[in-house]
Order: structure tokens, then C-alpha cells, then sequence
């Protein structure tokens, strides 16, 4: 590896180093695994009770598709619940701390501090995820879920989860206080998860029901985290979503609704990555003019 990539990745590590150190990283990964066995464990408790009336393949199929939806949508709103949280602050903190200038200072670039920031939080959730696939290993007892559907809601909540670190990171950078792009982080998260099937229900009250406007309706839908993994994992359960296809049964037709979030969290990642760097490298030359200075009367 280069001088000049180790020299990029600098940030990067001292965030890791930063989040992985002392007892609240333990603290998080066992409350996170806890709350996710819990659930797990009455989803099995459910599943064990409708067995007495009888056990068979198919409805230990059922059983196991129930245990792995329940499991996935769980897991993504225990994730975009902490990382605004652990993004929100991230170059804002650094400035309410009054470390931010001599970061400036370095030969880092500012697109490699934002991304630094980024990958040590997706890292930490990254390390969440990992330690819960022992959970979800549980659902190929009983059948009903291939690798392929567990990889996809995986990939899901990674993208999910990379949106709102980038967002997240965009607010800190915009505005000074941490605690206050914190709240506004979780205030766009909420918009995300309640506004838009809000507006999509209201779009749907709103429209003409005897001609049917089904794209017009499920439009919001496509920055919500949540109806993008119910799209890849409950499809054929609920067929009557707009643009909702399966992966279950991977017939689907053209593009469903998980594809287009997919596209648009692309798109959201490169607008808001951009966005940041090019605001944090604005504020480099100033910052880096207060640190000359400092300097020089410090040499005085």
C-alpha cells in the first residue's frame, strides 16, 4: 500500500480505532444482539405453538420465512435507528471540539475525511450485522429462505444504512453544533420511515381511485428503507403494493420497487458525498489560514 492511500486512509483508521475502543462498543453490539435474540426468540415461540396443530414441510417453510422477514425488518430499523447517531456529529463534533482546523491542516483531502468518517461508521455497523448471522443462520432450519434472499436483505440494510451515514455526515458538515445536526439527522431518518408512507397514503386518498394511479402512489416509497426491504422479502405476501415484486419467487415484472431504492440511494450517495466534500474543502484555506497563524504566534 502507498504513503499517499495510508496517508488517506489516516482518518479512517483513528475513527475506528476511536469507536472500537472501551466498553461501549460491547455495550452496543450486546443491547443490539439481545434486542435482536428477543425478538427471534417470540418469533419461534409463535412458530413452535402452530406446530401442535400439526408439522409438514410447507408449514415449517412458512415458519422459516416468517422467522426471516420479521428478523430483517427488525435488524434494518435497529440500524437506521444508530447510524444517525453515530454520523450526525461526525465533522461537527470535531468542531465543537476545536479539532476541526487542524484536520483541515493535514495533507488530507477533504473527500477522504468525509469518507473516513463514513466507512469507520458503516464499519461499526457492518460489525452488528455480522455478529447477527448466527440469528439468521436459525431460519435454514426449517426451510423457506434461500442464501440469496438473506444476501439480498444484507445488502438492503448496508445500502440503507451507507444513505443515511452519507446524509448524516452532509448535516454535520452544515451545521456547527453536533448535538443539533444529530437531531436533524434523526428528524430526516423519521421523514424516511413515517413521511413517506404518510404521503403515500395521502397521494392514494388524493387520486382518482377509478382510473388508479398505483406508480404515483408508491413514488415516496422509494426513500423508505423499510418498504424496500418488505418489496425484497414480502413481495408475494403483499401483492397488492404498488410496484412491489418478490424475490421469493423471483417473478417479477420490469423494475419493482427495492431495484428503483436501490438506484435512488445510489444517487443520494454520490449527490450528499459530493455535496460534503466540496463544502468541507470550502472551509479548508480558512481553516488552514487560522492554523499558520496560531503557529506563527506561537514562534513569537
Amino acid at each position: 500500500m502507498t504513503q499517499a492511500m495510508l496517508l488517506n486512509l489516516a482518518v479512517f483508521a483513528k475513527e475506528l480505532r476511536t469507536r472500537m475502543r472501551g466498553l461501549r462498543a460491547a455495550v452496543v453490539v450486546t443491547v443490539y444482539l439481545l434486542l435482536l435474540s428477543g425478538v427471534g426468540g417470540i418469533m419461534l415461540y409463535i412458530q413452535l405453538q402452530q406446530f401442535r396443530s400439526g408439522f409438514n414441510p410447507v408449514t415449517a417453510a412458512e415458519a422459516g420465512f416468517q422467522i426471516f422477514a420479521t428478523l430483517s425488518l427488525f435488524q434494518l430499523l435497529l440500524v437506521v435507528f444508530i447510524v444517525p447517531g453515530l454520523t450526525g456529529a461526525a465533522i461537527a463534533g470535531e468542531r465543537d471540539r476545536q479539532t476541526l482546523d487542524l484536520l483541515l491542516s493535514t495533507q488530507v483531502s477533504a473527500l477522504w475525511i468525509v469518507l473516513g468518517k463514513i466507512l469507520a461508521s458503516l464499519s461499526y455497523v457492518v460489525l452488528l450485522m455480522v455478529a447477527a448471522l448466527p440469528l439468521f443462520s436459525l431460519v435454514f432450519l426449517f426451510g423457506g429462505v434461500s442464501p440469496e434472499q438473506v444476501a439480498l436483505a444484507f445488502v438492503i440494510s448496508l445500502v440503507s444504512a451507507l444513505t443515511l451515514g452519507v446524509i448524516g455526515v452532509f448535516l454535520s458538515v452544515l451545521i456547527r453544533r453536533g448535538p443539533t445536526a444529530t437531531v436533524v439527522a434523526y428528524g430526516v431518518t423519521f421523514v424516511m420511515l413515517i413521511g413517506t408512507p404518510l404521503l403515500s397514503i395521502f397521494i392514494g386518498m388524493a387520486s382518482d381511485s377509478s382510473t388508479g394511479t398505483p406508480v404515483q402512489v408508491s413514488v415516496p416509497l422509494v426513500l423508505n428503507p423499510l418498504a424496500a426491504l418488505a418489496s425484497a422479502t414480502l413481495g408475494s405476501v403483499m401483492p397488492d403494493l404498488p410496484l412491489m415484486g418478490t424475490s421469493r419467487s423471483g417473478t417479477s415484472g420490469g423494475l419493482v420497487l427495492w431495484h428503483i431504492s436501490l438506484i435512488v440511494d445510489a444517487v443520494l450517495i454520490l449527490v450528499f458525498l459530493s455535496l460534503a466534500a466540496a463544502m468541507l474543502r470550502s472551509g479548508a484555506p480558512r481553516f488552514s489560514m487560522l492554523r499558520r497563524r496560531r503557529l506563527a504566534k506561537g514562534e513569537q
